[in-house]
């Protein structure tokens, strides 16, 4: 059951945002304080998703877990096994402080853990099968969500490389400034 959830949810995880960044949008009440913090936030986030982009590649964008059959363990990889949903995660938590709605800081959290960690285990079973003994040892050094301080000893081949990284996240840069564009503009609508 859960794997199947996990895979309906990847399969949908471009898509699932959308509610709670209707209620950003519509809830907004821009205070620039909070509109810096929030975009230093949003930056962390998506400087994560480059860095992770960055050495997994376009891999990263499937949609569907079979596709993605390599084990990619430098990089951020070699001290968490999800950086490019902790990099989702701080990219909505900036988007809820943005638009300077609080109580979404508190459901995107409940919203963010019961997505993925759905589709964290279908990928950590897909893996398990794809890779074998390298993904359990992989398993038993590295966070599932989180840092560690020190790098995996055991990292893989794959290299950073910045023009593969911005090309696989023009979507996410686009979605990105549309969502603080809504949220600026529906602001302005209600103010005047």
């Amino acid at each position: 059951m859960i794997k199947k959830i996990g895979t309906a949810f990847f399969e949908l995880r471009s898509y699932t945002p959308i509610p709670l960044i209707l209620l950003a949008v519509y809830f907004a009440q821009l205070s620039w304080i909070l509109t810096i913090v929030g975009v230093l936030v949003l930056l962390i986030g998506e400087l994560m998703r480059i860095w992770a982009v960055g050495y997994a590649g376009g891999r990263t964008r499937t949609r569907s877990m079979s596709d993605s059959c390599v084990l990619v363990t430098s990089g951020p990889y070699a001290y968490s096994r999800n950086p490019l949903y902790l990099g989702n995660f701080l990219i909505s938590l900036g988007v809820c402080v943005i638009a300077n709605v609080w109580w979404l800081t508190i459901v995107v959290p409940v919203a963010f853990f019961l997505q993925y960690l759905p589709i964290i285990l279908s990928e950590e079973n897909h893996l398990r099968q794809q890779c074998g003994e390298v993904y359990e040892d992989y398993l038993k050094v590295v966070p599932r969500l989180g840092f560690r301080f020190q790098a995996y000893g055991n990292r893989s081949n794959h290299y950073f490389s910045l023009s593969r990284a911005l090309r696989s996240e023009r979507r996410t840069f686009v979605a990105i400034l549309l969502v603080i564009v809504l949220i600026s503009g529906f602001s302005q609508l209600k103010i005047a």
